[in-house]
């Protein structure tokens, strides 16, 4: 969220904090991700030093993936475009051309758009033209859209540089500008200014200063240079305020301190105020950032004394308020035309505000159930890749062996190579090796004929007979008997089968899919199991990774079950506290999901109906996985906390034991517990809310 919002020093301070969490609990493929995000965010903010730093750590890393692998030289090569080694970067950006088969094409698509950006440099404009026509082929193919508005503004530039006229097809007009980031909303309007020319030349200057006002706010010095050489090229005019104005407002509030720049531009142009000037305010601070008509004394005592009517605020940037305070003047038309203006603004801040929320939720709980199955919640790379061999090989009729630890989810994986099949209207039939005694075993798979033995006092078809026409999914495939494996073998090779009791073979239609979560190569060289069986399952096999090597997973699953098992449990709308989130995203999980989903199943019943789950809810196993804890020798007015922990944990403990305090030292009013903090009524409500503590807590 911060990176869309231009806010790159505060992106960088998260990715770091994500890459710390990282490697705190071991995950590889985490620290790769955190860390080639620290080196976009300071190749962003020219920290070319920093960048290479954080590129080092990621190629370290044991994990690796083709896409993975295209996206670190993706990054080291915009590394050497800000270094101004601009042939070694083309180099670079063209050694991903082989693997393009292997690689997420979203991946290549980015490359793709660097690759354009060199050409550009370079001046290089036929070439760049032809290299944004291919990526932009690409990026319609997968629906890239975000991508594709920006390669169409490359593909602009170029031909701007190369003296093509600009026609309404080359600049992206049609698509949702509100999702780009701060550099292609600036290069939108660069290259509208460019079609202006020809077309309507009084829109000249005011397109490129709005460019300016973007690269200034995003404080690319270098972006904002090259649009004053142009603007210098064009007289400026005076114009009033436009439509193009109110649709750059609309655009620009995902990104608070362009729209407050803007804002400010459209009053002065529409010269419906006296006086005004843009304010930054904090709980304890007031600055003023610009003011027209105004000294800053003057400015700083409107904003004390600010009347509500003659006030627009502008959103949130780096923890301060920015907010346009004016001296509105006794004109009702001037008047008119100001809250109008203000109303715009409120507007974009207020559908900026739920654009955000809803990003946020979806970041959070990103999945979607796979094939209409609530527990098939899966989106890491790795298992979206197993996804897409399963979905492969589903419509053959080829035998399937799965593997890896108990609860990692084979029997779903089954079900979706099952939904991929001609089979998927009739039956999967799971079966477990381990459920029946080992000497039933055997009638229990094959089945028998009334009067085979002893007790057979009617005809039973068997599991494989009645999967007829489906699927059979054989769990725990390595605890079938050795005696009876070459039964197995053979129903395998023929699809025949010989019930007890039968004097003839029967024919069966059945397509099997086995699982283990043994390791049946080590059982082959102990005898324990038939090699040739071995072969013969193992015609494709796919390993299922445990939890804790898909750890973006748990997020979404843990949505699922609190929201099953609460209206199981009838207990209302239950939430999660971020704190308690940690804990289970930073826990091993040895069980994998199925331990995952029992402790969510005990935290449910132990809450309160329309309560928030806290750490407090968890199990005392997952409890004791993090450091942070109180000392029961301290005095009540101190605590002592563990040095050997990582900050931020222990700066989250601090916090909420001081609230803790100063709600019991206020005696639950909570605008004395805030000035006792010394922070704002809202801050505590957050912070409250944040860690699930009533007033009473």
């Amino acid at each position: 969220m911060q990176s869309l919002a231009g806010a790159y020093e505060e992106a960088l301070k998260l990715a770091t904090h994500a890459a710390a969490l990282a490697e705190q609990s071991g995950w590889s493929k985490g620290i790769v991700a955190a860390s080639v995000n620290c080196a976009h965010f300071s190749i962003l903010l020219g920290r070319a030093s920093d960048a290479e730093r954080f590129l080092s750590i990621a190629a370290r890393q044991r994990f690796s993936s083709p896409s993975y692998e295209v996206a670190l030289l993706d990054t080291r090569a915009c590394l050497l475009l800000l270094e101004g080694r601009i042939s070694d970067a083309e180099k670079l950006i063209c050694e991903q051309e082989p693997k393009q088969t292997t690689v997420n094409p979203w991946y290549l698509i980015q490359a793709a758009d660097t690759h354009v950006r060199i050409l550009i440099r370079q001046q290089r404009w036929v070439e760049a033209i032809a290299a944004a026509d291919r990526a932009l082929k690409e990026s319609e193919n997968v629906g890239a859209k975000p991508l594709e508005a920006v390669l169409r503004l490359r593909r602009a530039f170029a031909l701007a540089g190369s003296g093509s006229r600009l026609s309404i097809a080359d600049i992206p007009l049609d698509s949702d500008r509100t999702e780009w980031q701060i550099p292609a909303l600036g290069d939108f309007w660069l290259a509208r200014a460019h079609a202006a020319q020809l077309g309507a030349p009084q829109k000249v200057t005011a397109h490129i200063t709005r460019a300016i006002r973007c690269y200034k706010g995003l404080g690319d010095r270098a972006a904002e240079n090259d649009a004053d050489v142009i603007a210098r090229k064009h007289p400026p005019l005076s114009s009033a305020p436009d439509l193009d104005s109110a649709v750059a407002l609309l655009e620009f509030a995902a990104h608070p301190q362009i729209l407050a720049a803007e804002a400010l531009a459209v009053l002065e142009d529409a010269r419906c105020v006296d006086s005004m000037a843009l304010v930054a305010r904090t709980e304890r601070s007031l600055r003023v950032v610009e003011t027209r008509g105004w000294d800053e004394r003057q400015a700083l005592q409107a904003a004390r004394k600010v009347d509500p009517i003659a006030a627009i605020e502008c959103g949130t940037y780096r923890d301060e308020t920015l907010q346009i305070v004016a001296a509105l003047p006794d004109d009702l038309e001037k008047r008119c035309a100001f809250v109008a203006i203000r109303k715009l603004v409120t507007t974009a801040v207020t559908l900026d505000r739920y654009r955000r929320e809803e990003k946020q939720r979806a970041a959070l709980w990103p999945a979607d159930a796979l094939d209409g199955d609530p527990d098939c919640i899966w989106v890491a790379e790795p298992i979206a890749e197993i996804v897409r061999v399963a979905r492969r090989i589903g419509p053959t009729p080829l035998t399937v062996l799965l593997t890896g630890e108990t609860g990692t989810g084979k029997e779903m994986l089954a079900r979706t190579i099952h939904g991929a099949s001609d089979r998927a209207d009739r039956i999967m039939l799971p079966f477990n090796c381990t459920a029946v005694p080992r000497d039933m075993l055997e009638s229990q798979l094959f089945g028998y004929r009334r009067g085979a033995f002893t007790g057979a006092d009617t005809s039973f078809t068997g599991v494989i007979r009645s999967s007829e026409g489906g699927t059979l999914f054989l769990d725990e495939i390595a605890d079938m008997p050795i005696d009876l494996q070459p039964k197995l073998l053979r129903f395998l090779e023929t699809h025949e089968i010989h019930p007890l009791g039968e004097p003839h073979p029967i024919k069966v239609d059945v397509r099997v899919i086995a699982a283990t979560n043994a390791n049946l190569e080590q059982l082959v060289a102990q005898g324990r199991f038939r090699e040739d069986l071995y072969y013969r399952l193992n015609v494709v096999r796919l390993r299922m990774p445990p939890l804790r090597e898909r750890r973006e997973e748990i997020p979404a699953l843990v949505e699922h079950y609190v929201r099953r098992y609460g209206e199981q449990q009838r207990k209302g709308r239950l939430t999660l506290s971020d704190e308690a989130l940690e804990y289970l995203v930073l826990y091993a999980w040895p069980g994998n999901i199925r331990q995952l989903s029992n402790e969510v199943n005990r935290m449910v019943a132990m809450a309160e109906p329309d309560a928030a789950l806290t750490s407090a809810h968890l199990s005392a196993e997952i409890q004791a996985t993090r450091r942070t804890i109180p000392s029961a020798a301290a005095p009540d007015s101190e605590l002592h906390i563990p040095l050997d922990q990582p900050l931020p944990q222990a700066v989250d403990y601090l916090e909420r034991m001081m609230v803790q305090a100063a709600l019991q030292r206020a005696k639950g009013l909570v605008e004395e517990a805030a000035r006792l903090l010394g922070i704002s009524r809202k801050g505590l409500f957050l912070k409250r809310r944040r860690w699930g503590l009533n007033v009473d807590s």
